[in-house]
């Protein structure tokens, strides 16, 4: 059988969970007497008879025959959930009899009373009575307003009242009930398209087939009756179409607003849509115009065997990769030494000490002048533990001045760090929008739609993501510093793979030489390793470790911009290494050590007040489902 037809759910109010609270209470009070002290009940019948009235509120008579057994029960509860959450607009007129005990409204918790609070979306009932075991009969009157959906002209569409009878949430068994829907003089059901019978349905437990429905001779009465027992966990709906039209229902202002959360909803998601394809989509876009190196054309070789150019290293390790980061700052130590402006020794506390042994700065680009400055202050002669916690705050200085090395060559047009910051702060810019979207949208659209608000605000905040991941990659180089990119890479390729490309055992004078771009592309840990296997390579004339003996020339000022290269009165890392324990790999180890101790000394901050570590510097309207909520009990 096709349905073209769409049911909302309502709520019954009064059958739900009940609390055995006065047993609970017994067994704290006794615990020993808990057998005896059981309290239970079951429903004998459960009978429903709903009235629509013109003017689309629907009279409800629940009658409710229960049977308790042991100890005495003095009260119960019940709750419904009104608005959009109850499908229902208002519950009113509630009254409540027990035989002909009319009982009172009354706040005094006396028995024959009960007592109605309401909150914004749930209308609550408690009632008390005098203490009760075996059968009893409790009538429960009610008028729901605003609980017909109202449908169109359309065809197949139409006015419906779909009523959850009994909950799912009822603890006890349910022996028999019926339940009745009685409609106004002149209206009766609208009719199956296929085979003309009566558009009405009753389930329990989600079979029809548990539910017995027959329809009077003109329509207007509709009787569901159940006929196998309804245990805990079962519910029992029914429900009921009749033409629009036939009665000026209103449309309920639960059904408006959901229908506004629904255009809301469309038009949130589409939006929302967009901005979650559209915001990654647009960053992706902006990085492929704006972020990556121009192409130059330029055929490049594999590998080149020397510097491609006089850039001194940390220029160029700040070029390759756009950052000036630690390893370029000692890198900067490194070259200087190598050049004949610092020597570097070891003492016996294994604390290493520098010395400035030329301080000409003919010739020094200005973040060198800058870095003998800040190293040295007015002093020759530094040890590495007088900088703990003293050279951080120079580094900014000191990138900045090699970022401004990068313009002044003309291979950038903006400095990169400040490319990246500009998209730091993007980023957080479109993350505070998106918490802005969130909680104005979910304040200004109805409750229905709220979730229009979560998907904008999350749309946002991952585009706000993808800004700030991708912003790290924005900044670009200009054509000339493209170039100079691709052939100090193919010169890394060489220092990276040197053993392929040199007879190590030729190479040794090479060592010194290329130590400072090794160190700035970071692979001074490799190339030190490289070399202290190779035999005869000259140890650094700048650099004594504590234990080594001085040979001739050693520890003399070499002339400012020398080239650096081994000189022949200096010994090889083997032969130095020979009368220190531990021998070649001890001596290649203690340079790596000193190389290692200085970066993590130079970027070293003052532990803050709470304890932490040293900071570091790195680089139609339709869908439903049953409606229920709320919870019942007696005890």
């Amino acid at each position: 059988m096709q349905e073209s037809y769409t049911f909302l759910p309502k709520r019954n109010l009064l059958t739900a969970s009940f609390l055995l609270a006065a047993a609970l209470l017994s067994l704290l009070i006794n615990p020993g007497s808990a057998a005896a002290q059981t309290k239970s009940f079951y429903w004998e019948r459960f009978d429903v008879d709903m009235t629509l009235l013109e003017n689309g509120d629907m009279q409800i008579v629940e009658t409710q025959v229960l049977n308790f057994s042991g100890e005495p029960f003095t009260f119960g509860y019940g709750a419904i959930l009104t608005g959009s959450a109850g499908n229902n607009d208002n519950i009113t007129d509630i009254s409540l009899r027990e035989g002909d005990l009319i009982y009172q409204e009354s706040s005094s918790n006396a028995p024959g009373t009960f007592e109605v609070s309401r909150s914004s979306n749930e209308v609550r009932i408690d009632w008390y009575f005098e203490p009760a075991v075996g059968q009893h009969t409790y009538t429960f009157s009610y008028t729901v307003e605003g609980g017909i959906i109202v449908g169109t002209l359309d065809e197949g569409s139409g006015d419906q009242i779909f009523w959850k009878a009994i909950p799912s949430d009822h603890p006890g068994r349910i022996q028999n009930s019926t339940v009745t829907i009685r409609l106004p003089e002149g209206v009766e059901p609208q009719r199956y398209i296929d085979d003309g019978t009566y558009l009405i349905e009753g389930l329990a437990a989600g079979s029809a087939n548990l539910v017995e429905t027959s329809a009077s001779e003109n329509g207007r009465i509709i009787t569901y009756t159940l006929l196998e027992p309804l245990v805990p966990g079962q519910a029992f709906e029914v429900r009921v179409q009749f033409p629009h039209g036939i009665l000026d229902i209103p449309t309920p202002d639960w059904q408006q607003r959901q229908q506004s959360a629904d255009v809301y909803g469309l038009i949130g998601l589409v939006l929302s849509g967009l901005l979650f394809v559209g915001g990654p989509l647009s960053v992706l876009a902006l990085w492929y115009t704006r972020g990556r190196d121009p192409e130059t054309g330029l055929i490049v070789p594999e590998y080149l065997p020397e510097p491609p150019s006089n850039l001194r290293p940390a220029v160029v390790g700040t070029l390759v990769d756009e950052k000036a980061d630690m390893r370029d700052i000692i890198s900067t130590l490194v070259d200087l030494a190598q050049r004949g402006y610092i020597n570097i020794s070891e003492n016996k506390a294994r604390n290493h000490v520098f010395t400035l042994v030329n301080d000409d700065k003919t010739g020094l680009r200005p973040y060198e002048v800058q870095f003998v400055q800040s190293f040295f202050g007015n002093k020759t002669e530094r040890k590495l533990s007088e900088l703990r916690y003293k050279f951080a705050n120079k580094l900014p200085k000191l990138r900045n001045m090699l970022y401004d090395e990068l313009l002044h060559e003309g291979f950038v047009d903006r400095s990169p760090d400040k490319v990246r910051t500009r998209y730091v702060v993007m980023a957080a810019f479109i993350g505070f929008i998106s918490v802005i979207a969130f909680i104005g949208l979910v304040a200004a659209l109805p409750a229905e739609a709220g979730y229009v608000g979560v998907c904008t605000g999350l749309a946002l905040f991952i585009t706000a993501i993808f800004v700030g991941v991708v912003g790290r990659y924005m900044p670009s180089k200009t054509a000339k510093g493209a170039e100079e990119k691709a052939k100090w890479d193919a010169f890394r390729n060489y220092l990276k793979n040197i053993e392929q490309y040199e007879d190590m055992a030729q190479a040794g004078d090479l060592f010194e030489k290329y130590l400072p771009y090794a160190t700035a592309f970071g692979l001074d840990r490799s190339w030190i390793r490289k070399f202290a296997s190779a035999p005869h390579t000259p140890i650094p004339g700048w650099y004594v470790p504590y234990g080594y003996g001085h040979y001739g020339g050693y520890g003399r000022p070499r002339p400012t911009g020398g080239s650096g290269g081994a000189t022949p009165s200096l010994p090889s890392l083997d032969s130095a290494a020979s009368g220190m324990a531990g021998g070649l790999e001890s001596m290649s180890a203690g340079l790596t050590r000193m190389l290692n101790s200085t970066a993590t000394t130079m970027r070293s901050t003052p532990p803050s007040s709470s304890g932490g570590s040293s900071g570091g510097f790195s680089g139609g309207f339709s869908g439903g489902s049953s409606g229920g909520g709320g919870s019942r009990g007696f005890g």
